[in-house]
C-alpha cells in the first residue's frame, strides 16, 4: 500500500511518500481502506518532536522532550506513519469483532497514527458510523479539529441560550467547528475573531458578529461583557481577558503552556481559567455525526491535498493561512 512515513524528527520535508506492506487486523481489530485523513497540530507535534511555538521558554523545552519520548524515542517517532484522524470502509474484520461488518462506512481517530495511508488496522472500539450526508473526504476533515470544541462547550464551559461567546482564531480548524456549535447547538450570541480575508467566511457558518484583529485591540475596546472566551489559537490569556469576560465567565484555553500567565492561572487554581483534553472516542465521533446529520455542523475545508503531496499540506497547515481544514485525500 501507499504510505507517508516519518523516519526522523524535523521539518516537513523529513516525510516520504513510500510503498509498504498492508497491515493484518489482530481479532479484535478491523482492516479499513482509507479514503481520508486531516491535519491537526499533533501531527506537526508528532512529525517535528518539538512543542509548540507559543509554549514559552523553559516550559517549550520541556513539553519538546516529553513529547519524543512520548512518540518513541529522541531522534524519531516509533509510529512511523503520520495522522490520526480516518474515514474509509470496513474491508475485513477479526474473529472476535461483532459489532461491525465488511463494507461498514467508518470515521474516528487513532492516537497511535497511521492515517496517512490508504489501509488501517484499527481496533473496533476506536470506530464511528461515518456521516452519511458528508463524503469520505468532508468525513475525514471532522477527527481530531471537532474535537477541543467539543470538550470546551460540552464539558468546560457549557453556554446557555443567549450567552455571548466569543472565540478567538474562529476561522481555522477549530474555530470553525467551535462557532457552528456554540451557535446550532447551544443558542450562543457567537462573535468570532480572525483575520479581515476571513471575515465573511466566518459569518456564513453561523457568527452574529466577527471582529477583524488587524484593527486594533478587542480586548480593550469590545464594551461586550463575554460569558465564555475560547482562545483556540492561543494568542491571548485570561490576564489580558479579564476587561472583557464577565465577572462569572470562563476563560477556555486550547493551549495552557501558551503563557506564563496561563501557567500561573492553572498553579493557582483559578475558576476562570478552564482547560482539558481532547476526547476523540467512538462515542464523540457519533455525537459529531448526530450534528451533522442534522445539519447543525458541518466541516469547512480549506484545501484538499492527494496523499502524494502530503510535504505540502504540513507546509500549508504550518504558514498559518488555512480557513478551516486541511485534508488529504487517498481516494
Amino acid at each position: 500500500m501507499k504510505a507517508v512515513i516519518c523516519t526522523k524528527f524535523g521539518s516537513p520535508k523529513v516525510l516520504k511518500y513510500v510503498e509498504i506492506e498492508k497491515p493484518e487486523p489482530k481479532d479484535n481489530e478491523v482492516l479499513i481502506r482509507n479514503f481520508g485523513t486531516s491535519i491537526n497540530t499533533v501531527d506537526m507535534l508528532h512529525r517535528g518532536g518539538k512543542a509548540p511555538k507559543v509554549a514559552f521558554f523553559g516550559i517549550g523545552r520541556l513539553v519538546g522532550l516529553g513529547l519524543r519520548l512520548s512518540f518513541g524515542g529522541l531522534r524519531k517517532p516509533k509510529q512511523k506513519i503520520v495522522g490520526g484522524g480516518f474515514c474509509g470502509e470496513i474491508v475485513s474484520v477479526g474473529k472476535n469483532v461483532t459489532d461491525w461488518n465488511v463494507g461498514d462506512q467508518v470515521y474516528g481517530y487513532s492516537e497511535k497514527g497511521g492515517a496517512c495511508a490508504e489501509f488501517m488496522a484499527i481496533p473496533s472500539e476506536f470506530l464511528a458510523k461515518k456521516p452519511s450526508n458528508l463524503s469520505f473526504v468532508e468525513a475525514a476533515a471532522v477527527p481530531g479539529g471537532s474535537s477541543p470544541a467539543l470538550i470546551a462547550f460540552r464539558d468546560l464551559a457549557t453556554p446557555k441560550e443567549g450567552d455571548n461567546v466569543l472565540i478567538i482564531g474562529a476561522s481555522g480548524g477549530i474555530g470553525t467547528f467551535a462557532v457552528q456549535m456554540a451557535k446550532n447547538i447551544y443558542g450562543a450570541k457567537v462573535t468570532g475573531v480572525c483575520g479581515p480575508t476571513n471575515v465573511e467566511m466566518v459569518k456564513s457558518i453561523g457568527a452574529d458578529h466577527v471582529i477583524d484583529y488587524s484593527k486594533g485591540d478587542y480586548t480593550k475596546t469590545s464594551d461586550i461583557k463575554y460569558d465564555i472566551i475560547l482562545d483556540v489559537v492561543s494568542v491571548q490569556n485570561l490576564s489580558k481577558c479579564k476587561r472583557i469576560l464577565a465577572s462569572d465567565g470562563t476563560y477556555v484555553s486550547n493551549n495552557p503552556i501558551s503563557s506564563p500567565r496561563n501557567v500561573f492561572h492553572i498553579i493557582t487554581g483559578n475558576k476562570q481559567f478552564k482547560t482539558g483534553n481532547a476526547d476523540e472516542s467512538a462515542a464523540a465521533m457519533e455525537t459529531l455525526r448526530e450534528w451533522i446529520e442534522a445539519g447543525k455542523v458541518k466541516p469547512v475545508i480549506d484545501k484538499v491535498y492527494p496523499l502524494i503531496d502530503t510535504v505540502k499540506a504540513h507546509e500549508h497547515y504550518e504558514s498559518g493561512r488555512s480557513k478551516g481544514r486541511v485534508v488529504i485525500s487517498i481516494e
